[in-house]
């Protein structure tokens, strides 16, 4: 324990705090910008066992903000689980860490947490409709969760127990901005900041049992923070944690989404990974590489497929199909 001396005499956390860090099972669902800056934290700190969950590659335009990766892992086209977990246990070989390079949705995620136990999930995804899933699952298994989204200059965090307000009580709806860091971009110290209130929350959590209960918004371009009450957004009439009503995690995953960045996940067969005709510049065990002048496709072998250069999600299945059918 000498390594964590210096947070064990912190009061607010100590060796209360330590050891329930140190015996807790942490799921992380997103391994981006605030997820992979998450996990760094929480492996120095000496979380017990972090569970990555990521189905995306490094590229180099993660590199500016997600500060775990490097230019070899973008050039080799790593999978962001298993290149996270590899630098983490540069980091802390004392802990363990669990890569699943698998996309977050309602046919796995309860699968996931039978599995690995999690005590805590943090969330790192870009998606609405994956943190909406998340809520759901959360609350269903009685596992706090912590909710954190950046963009621009701004971030927001929350913690988020199965006993309070949930994530429907502070959105009733999916937003539908159309706005994503490929749009208004994103500064790496925003990420940051971001990833590390979260933190501060599973500490706040391993420590006292709870979370501090506000609603975290700042702002960086005028240095501005302001923090509510999340008690305030408690919904009488909540479909999931006043009335337990958990349709998200029955409902198959759309064969179409939109991503941030401008991209599109289209689902095809899993054959098609291996009977593909398209003649791909790039390949590994887990994905190949397609790009021309109009397009840049990266098949994975579970079926999914990243598509960046459509206009929308009829056009990137009709692209698809026109590709890989060819």
């Amino acid at each position: 324990m000498s390594r964590y001396d210096r947070q064990m005499k912190c009061g607010a956390f100590g060796t209360r705090g330590q050891s329930a860090l140190s015996q807790a099972v942490i799921m992380i669902t997103g391994l981006g910008a605030l997820g992979s800056a998450a996990a760094e934290q929480l492996a120095r700190a000496g979380a017990g066992h972090l569970v990555l969950c990521d189905m995306d590659i490094v590229e180099c335009s993660n590199l500016h903000r997600q500060s775990c990766y490097d230019e070899h892992d973008a050039s080799s086209g790593a999978l962001k689980a298993e290149a996270l977990k590899h630098h983490l246990l540069r980091i802390n070989s004392e802990i363990t860490v669990t890569a699943v390079a698998e996309e977050i949705t309602s046919l796995n995620i309860e699968r996931l947490i039978s599995m690995y136990h999690p005590v805590m999930m943090i969330d790192g995804t870009d998606q609405f409709s994956t943190r909406f899933l998340i809520n759901q699952a959360c609350h269903r298994h009685h596992i706090p969760w912590i909710y954190g989204a950046c963009l621009g200059t701004k971030g927001t965090v929350v913690g988020i127990d199965f006993t309070g307000p949930c994530l429907s009580c502070l959105l009733s709806t999916i937003p539908e901005t159309g706005e994503d860091c490929s749009i208004a971009g994103i500064l790496p110290p925003v990420a940051h900041m971001t990833a590390a209130m979260q933190c501060a929350e599973v500490m706040n959590y391993m420590a006292e049992g709870r979370f501090s209960n506000q609603l975290l918004t700042f702002n960086t371009a005028v240095m501005k923070f302001q923090q509510t009450n999340a008690a305030a957004f408690a919904d009488a009439d909540c479909p999931i944690c006043v009335h337990h009503q958990y349709g998200a995690l029955a409902a198959p995953p759309a064969a179409v989404t939109k991503l941030c960045g401008g991209k599109f996940l289209v689902r095809v067969p899993v054959e098609l990974f291996t009977d593909s005709g398209l003649s791909f510049q790039r390949t590994s065990p887990f994905f190949k590489y397609y790009q021309d002048d109009d397009y840049q496709l990266s098949l994975f072998h579970d079926g999914r497929v990243i598509l960046t250069g459509a206009d929308n999600t009829s056009s990137a299945e009709t692209t698809v199909r026109q590709l890989l059918y060819r």
